[in-house]
Parts: C-alpha cells; structure tokens; sequence
C-alpha cells in the first residue's frame, strides 16, 4: 500500500465535477479548490473543451488547470441535451482513473461523489445535493405536468431510478468526509443516505458599492429555469398581478418559458448576464425574487448584500439565510399573492436589509474551513 503523503508539495490533487458550462454556484466552489491547489487536475463529465477561447464561460484559475472530459463530452451537440443522458452518467464518472492521487476533492450535484479513488487516496465531497430528480423532487421533474419536462417524456421511463437510488447511496460511502453546502442538505444527505456531514456555506462574493436607497420599480428572480426552482408559478403570478420582473441567469427551461413569457411587457427574461448587469440590477431593485426550495441559494445572499429584501418560498437553504421581517420575508404556496402585497408595500431600510446578512463565506473564509477540515484529517495545506 502507498503511503498517503501529507506534505503539500508533492501531493497530487484532483478535482472532480459534473459539468463545466459556466461559472454557476458549484463552479464558483470549484473555483476556490482550484485556487487552493493550483497544481490539481480536473475531470468533469461534460464542458466547454474551448474555454480558455470563449471568454467569460469559466474563470481564468479553471481553464489554467488541465481538464479531462469523460467520452460523453464528445456527443454532437451534446451541450444542448447532456441532461437526457443521465443513464450513462454513472458508468462514465466511474471510468476516471484517479488511482495515482493523494487527494481528490470532488464538487458534486448529482454523480461526482461517486468517483472510484485508491485505498490510500483521501476523498472530501462537497455536496450541493443528492440528486433531487432521483429522491425528493422525483414527482416534481417526472410527475403528471408532461408538457414541462426539462427530460423527454419518452426518455424518463428508460431512466433506471431504482438502480441510480442504491448506487447513490452506496456512493455516499467512497467519501473520507462528506460536506454539505447547508443545513437543508446536511437534513438531505442524512434522510437518503444515512450519513453524516459538516456543514460549511459556499462562497458567495457580495456587493462592494454604495447601497442605493431610491429603488426602481422592478423586481429580480434568478435562474428559476428548472422544475424545482418555481419559475413557471413566479411567471404565472407576473402575469396576472402585473408587477414589473426582471428574470436573469440559465437553465434548461429558459427557452421555453421565454418563448411563453416573454410577451408579457411587465416581464423581461434575459438570460445570462454580465457581472456588472447582475449587480446593478440586484442594487437598484425594489426587491429579489425566489420562487422555488433552494438548496442554499447564491442569489438571494447577493440580493442581500445589495440590500435588496428578498421574498423567498418558506423552505430549503433560505430559511438559512434571511432574517424573516427583517432580511425579506416568506411565502408558502397558497398566499403568494397576499404575501407579495406586504413585501412590496413595506417601507425597508435598505441599510439594515444589508445588515442582516448571515450564513456565508467569503471566498478566504471558505478556502480557510476546507483548509482546516483538511489538516485535521492529515493533509498539510
């Protein structure tokens, strides 16, 4: 057996990740691991192989790392469907050799946590969930509303669930040390998997400007573009309440909803958006939006850090991090529309919005936690 190095210099790190599109919320995790061993090595199921090309798709520290894609990245036109290939996940991030690493971190939303790594090998997850579409959220994506699916309806009944449930579970166990992104998903890991994990919140870059204290009369929701993220019902009522929305960011369902939506003169779907954009709407609204059980929820902290009062659905990794009253408030299905009355009538002190800002990390805070979690269980940073 090879005996598992602690000394910094010569330690030889992977980094493993579903998918490297953009700098979403797991890749801005990624970022930081990247940031920590700048000498690591990345494997990801799929991403952009000309990155480095197309400025802005992924951060300068990722493209400057080198990046194994699995066989599936070299599907045609696989970035428009890599989604509806989620049988073949499993068996292609099990195909990464890694069994020449000391440390492998992998970054996971979904299959990355299931990597195969050596006996000597030290393996930390940082999980942004188990797979939602397989366990809680299962009715939610594949459920009776057939004409929204983000999958090809066709496609769900060739999905082996009952197969990607227990090796989900036993996937949990190939990890030295499983960290959540919340509360919300600690609760998560432990429901399905039975496992225990730490808690350590993503870092989340804040607002640096002057807060604005005469708001415009518009609100922002952001990327509510997938089933559990409650964009068609915050579209629904944007409709019929005719407030002014602002719907920024990605996903799989914004074709569709911009296509439904976007007609609508009081709602403006703009897809991905400059930083710069995404600041100066989030600084100048008269509040944020989200719609749908976060997991932790990026956005809304950002919001905050503007702030801007977020109104938020009661539930997920929200309830981590606004301060009801105080941070922006909550609603639950049945009184949407009440609550939003309320919200957007309430005279905020944008001041105190932004003092209420709790439960994350700097990007060096972040770093630091990992670094310490590490060096307890012998790896020097």
């Amino acid at each position: 057996m090879r005996k598992r190095k602690s000394n910094r210099e010569n330690l030889k790190v992977a980094i493993v990740t579903e998918h490297l599109w953009k700098m979403g919320g797991a890749n801005r995790v990624l970022e930081c691991f990247c940031e920590m061993f700048p000498n690591a090595d990345i494997y990801a199921l799929f991403g952009e192989k000309n990155a480095k090309k197309r400025h802005g798709l992924l951060s300068e520290e990722i493209c400057n790392h080198k990046i194994s894609y699995s066989k599936l990245n070299n599907l045609p036109f696989v970035k428009k469907y890599y989604q509806y290939t989620f049988g073949k996940w499993i068996k292609n991030i099990e195909k990464f050799d890694l069994s020449d690493y000391d440390l492998v971190i992998s970054s996971s939303s979904s299959v990355a946590h299931g990597v195969i790594t050596s006996v000597d090998c030290f393996h930390l997850s940082y999980i942004h969930s188990p797979m939602r579409f397989i366990w809680d959220l299962n009715k939610t994506y594949f459920g009776k509303d057939k004409g929204s699916h983000s999958f090809p309806v066709g496609f769900v009944s060739k999905i082996p669930f009952n197969f990607a449930r227990i090796w989900d579970v036993s996937a949990s166990n190939r990890s030295e040390l499983l960290i959540a992104n919340s509360h919300c998903v600690k609760n998560r890991i432990y429901k399905y998997w039975k496992k225990d994990s730490i808690v350590i919140y993503p870092p989340v870059k804040v607002y640096e400007g002057e807060i604005k204290m005469n708001r415009q009369d518009y609100f922002v929701s952001g990327a509510p573009f997938e089933k559990n993220k409650g964009g068609k019902f915050l579209l629904e009522y944007a409709k019929k309440m005719g407030f002014n929305l602002k719907v920024i960011g990605s996903g799989s369902m914004l074709g569709s909803m911009k296509r439904k939506y976007g007609k609508y003169q009081n709602i403006q779907i703009l897809g991905w958006v400059s930083e710069e954009e995404k600041w100066d709407m989030l600084s100048n609204c008269a509040g944020y939006i989200t719609a749908g059980p976060e997991d932790y929820g990026i956005f809304p902290v950002e919001a905050i850090s503007c702030g801007t009062p977020v109104l938020a659905f009661r539930g997920g990794g929200s309830l981590e991090t606004i301060e009801d009253g105080r941070g922006g408030m909550f609603f639950d299905w049945n009184n949407f529309e009440d609550t939003f009355g309320k919200f957007s009538t309430k005279k905020w002190d944008y001041t105190d919005v932004r003092k209420s800002l709790k439960n994350f990390n700097t990007k060096d805070g972040f770093k630091e936690k990992i670094a310490k979690v590490l060096v307890d269980n012998g790896i020097q940073i």
